[in-house]
């Protein structure tokens, strides 16, 4: 799987959801910008994004997060998911390969705390326009 950035893909039809953070007990002050990264295969259906967290332009996290049931994960992978696979498919998760920059627990708190049904609703979204972008053939 290879991911690219929403905006590489979908131009300004992307955003990339910013929040200034202050006085929070474990993360730095300062803004944080989540951008979302959807898969590029155009024969993949995995239904999750990585969303590369910046703090003051510097990226610090990458959070996995799909929004699926556990079954549809199994289904995908073509086989039962061991524990750890499920946590990287379904949910919010701190990818392995994060800089973990900030403290992996309070970047996953917080992302978390984010994540209501309209955000939700906007990466769904998202997801969508940029698989039907990745599926047209070039020039198209």
């Amino acid at each position: 799987m290879s991911f690219s950035a929403a905006g590489e893909i979908l131009g300004a039809a992307a955003r990339v959801r910013t929040l200034t953070l202050a006085h929070h007990p474990e993360l730095p002050d300062g803004t944080y910008a989540m951008v979302e990264t959807y898969c590029t295969d155009p024969g993949c259906d995995c239904r999750k994004t990585m969303i590369l967290v910046h703090h003051d332009h510097r990226h610090v996290s990458t959070i996995n997060f799909g929004w699926e049931t556990p079954e549809f994960y199994a289904r995908w992978y073509g086989a039962p998911l061991d524990a750890r696979t499920r946590a990287e498919m379904q949910g919010p998760s701190i990818d392995l390969n994060s800089p973990d920059l900030v403290p992996p627990g309070a970047m996953l708190a917080f992302f978390s705390a984010l994540l209501d049904a309209r955000y939700l609703e906007h990466l769904r979204s998202q997801y969508t326009r940029f698989r039907a972008a990745v599926a047209k053939p070039a020039g198209a």
